[in-house]
């Protein structure tokens, strides 16, 4: 009998110490995956930015002077989905101060760039929040054979006139493109340029194109009057042109008071007689 009872003792024992045994096992494996979560966490954190950039340059083939507060504005856009707004992946603006071409850097996180998704370039002019030029082709810059700098032109907004006032265009900085002389329609001069001149605000300075050759001289204006200073042209001769440059040039000595209704300038001699007329080229 006693030795029975041992044996019963015996076997109860060896089962307690196989289930602590098995109790340990399951913590260490259990520690065991705790510690491989732990290691494999990092995985799963979101992707640094990998910036990038992109070398772009703007331009437009009209002949005309930007006003101050031109604000040029160039866009990256993943324009994938047909069904929905494109996405905004970067934006740089910058104020144009001379001619174009502009050239700007775009800076992009190249982490939001995938594969399969397809992107736009965008660049667009705008004065006093109204666009005045914008880009019309879609240029994909990771196109297969794109190289940099990635040209993007500019074509010009048409908008409808206005006599407000308060939309008169600038008698400065503005392109004005003679439209009459003389109670004559203007014609195209040589190799079918437009006749205009430019009234910089900076160092009250004009400059244009007569017909046949560029001119500049200096004005001065008071309160709607209007005197030309001396006008200096280059001497080329052309086939078309000559008659129109010469009347223009001389027209000029007789300016004498002006006005800006809308998109037009007019300007009138000293017996209110009008002289000139021209139309605005940067905001229609």
């Amino acid at each position: 009998m006693t030795f029975k009872m041992k044996k019963i003792a015996l076997a109860t024992s060896v089962v307690v110490s196989a289930l602590m045994l098995q109790a340990c096992n399951d913590t260490t494996e259990s520690t065991q995956v705790s510690s491989d979560s732990l290691v494999e966490a990092p995985a799963t954190e979101v992707a640094k930015a990998e910036m990038k950039s992109l070398d772009v340059n703007v331009i437009y083939l009209d002949r005309r002077m930007l006003p101050p507060e031109a604000v040029l504005e160039v866009t990256l856009e993943d324009v994938s989905k047909a069904d929905a707004p494109s996405e905004l992946i970067v934006s740089q603006s910058m104020e144009p101060a001379s001619a174009p071409p502009y050239a700007m850097v775009l800076d992009y996180d190249a982490t939001k760039i995938a594969d399969k998704h397809r992107y736009s370039l965008r660049a667009t002019i705008k004065v006093q929040d109204q666009l005045v030029m914008t880009s019309t082709t879609s240029i994909d810059p990771f196109a297969e054979g794109a190289s940099l700098p990635i040209e993007i032109k500019l074509d010009r907004v048409a908008h409808t006139k206005t006599t407000d006032s308060a939309h008169n265009a600038a008698f400065t900085d503005t392109y004005w493109k003679l439209m009459q002389l003389d109670g004559q329609d203007a014609k195209l001069g040589a190799a079918e340029k437009e006749v205009f001149i430019q009234f910089a605000s900076d160092g009250n300075a004009a400059h244009g194109f007569s017909g046949c050759n560029s001119f500049k001289g200096g004005f001065e204006i008071d309160q709607g009057k209007l005197t030309m200073g001396p006008v200096a042209a280059t001497r080329k001769m052309c086939m078309d042109g000559m008659d129109q440059e010469q009347a223009f040039l001389s027209a000029m000595g007789q300016f004498a008071s002006y006005s800006v209704q809308g998109e037009a300038l007019t300007v009138k001699n000293n017996q209110g007689e009008v002289v000139a007329t021209f139309e605005s080229r940067y905001m229609n």
